[in-house]
């Protein structure tokens, strides 16, 4: 049975604004790490996507604060999406607390987050590079920092923020409160741990893997039958949102335009489009407006919404780890959802064969066929959801980027 809110010593203010955005019973992560966020313990959780993570260090850090307002908190978030989420949940939580709560992330112009910066903050939630640029240029000081959540810690390492994190947490006293929220425990996590909490508290909630809510399905078919699939799918299925992902920033926007040529009302978002439009589909997919969401791999792990039933894999992921993150987007918090992955028949082209099969996600792994020529060909690869172009390392990690802000730049 689940614990109420109203159960976890949390405040009156913070139980109303959690009744008014519709919740009232704890999940798992957020009854297990809530009470021992009050009690200023650093925690190593592993949870999965959908869990409710967001709202377990939110309510945790916006009680913490209201009552003690000595307290600062810095969330670090791998993608400008997930940063904007985080402070939108947050500031609803807050929404009876007079706590100053904002985002800086790339895509958007530094001055306005300059005067923000500035003018201090109880909750900062940030991109590790931006938060560098503004640190470097003196907009930003963390010295009062005391709590910090490193939010997506397996993803942030994956896109090659170790380094930038280092920096950033040397600029934080050691008497501080740390929070690393997960989806593994694999050893560059528990690396960062030891460098960075201090007898931690272990929780992992969830089985490792994808969420067992999930009805997967596998399509085979030709490369010229899928699109006329997926349209059938999309007028066939009963749903409510769904998520289709495309291998490239090009093939998005032609699997869309294609889609709404035949009546079927969709909008896209990838890495190429300006902030403000990825921030305007989001919000209206979220609001309903549409229900039909075209994307690449940047949707995959910074697009947090309820009520998405169905994932369509049009091309495949190129690793099962991307596979997993991608139809992690529906089946969440504790409802179920449909992950339908297009596997294609055609034959590789011969001089492609060499490079999928030397460890990318094909038919040689994991039994989810090979990833789509559209997707992957060297001129079209959209590189946004890793942020960088280098080779995977022995610890299966990514290599840093040699240009952070590039990097910035093409989330």
């Amino acid at each position: 049975m689940r614990m109420k809110f109203k159960d976890l010593s949390i405040s009156a203010r913070t139980i109303a604004a959690l009744e008014e955005m519709g919740y009232s019973d704890a999940t798992e992560v957020q009854e297990k790490t809530i009470p021992l966020i009050l009690q200023g313990e650093d925690l190593m959780v592993r949870s999965q996507t959908g869990t409710g993570k967001t709202a377990a260090f939110g309510v945790g850090l916006i009680d913490v604060i209201s009552r003690d307002r000595g307290r600062k908190a810095l969330i670090l978030a791998p993608t400008r999406e997930l940063a904007a989420q985080i402070t939108s949940e947050l500031r609803s939580i807050a929404k009876h607390h007079r706590l100053e709560i904002f985002a800086v992330y790339g895509g958007t112009g530094m001055g306005r987050q300059t005067v923000l910066l500035r003018r201090g903050f109880d909750i900062l939630v940030a991109t590790p590079g931006r938060l560098l640029d503004h640190l470097q240029q003196g907009n930003a000081r963390l010295e009062s920092v005391n709590c910090v959540v490193l939010d997506e810690a397996d993803r942030m390492l994956d896109m090659g923020f170790k380094p930038d994190i280092d920096r950033i947490l040397g600029r934080i006293g050691r008497d501080r409160q740390v929070l690393l929220f997960s989806a593994t425990f694999d050893p560059p996590i528990v690396a960062i741990a030891n460098s960075y909490l201090s007898s931690p508290q272990s929780i992992e909630v969830g089985p490792v893997g994808k969420v067992e809510k999930i009805d997967e399905e596998f399509i085979r078919l030709s490369r010229a039958q899928k699109l006329d699939k997926l349209k059938e799918i999309l007028k066939r299925e009963p749903m409510s949102r769904t998520l289709v992902f495309v291998g490239s920033k090009r093939a998005v926007e032609g699997v869309c335009k294609k889609l709404n040529a035949d009546g079927i009302d969709a909008q896209f978002i990838h890495g190429g489009r300006s902030q403000n439009q990825r921030e305007r589909a989001v919000r209206g997919f979220q609001e309903g407006s549409f229900r039909i969401l075209v994307a690449t791999d940047v949707a995959a792990r910074g697009l947090h919404i309820d009520d998405i039933s169905h994932v369509i894999n049009y091309d495949q992921a190129d690793s099962t780890d991307m596979h997993t993150h991608r139809i992690g987007r529906t089946g969440r918090m504790g409802k179920g959802g449909k992950a339908i992955t297009f596997v294609e028949t055609d034959p590789l082209p011969k001089v492609q064969r060499g490079r999928f099969n030397r460890g990318g996600f094909g038919h040689q792994q994991g039994g989810y066929g090979r990833p789509s020529h559209e997707g992957h060909a060297q001129h079209g690869r959209d590189h946004e959801s890793s942020g960088q172009h280098g080779a995977h390392s022995s610890s299966g990690y990514r290599n840093r980027p040699r240009d952070r802000r590039h990097r910035e730049q093409r989330r």
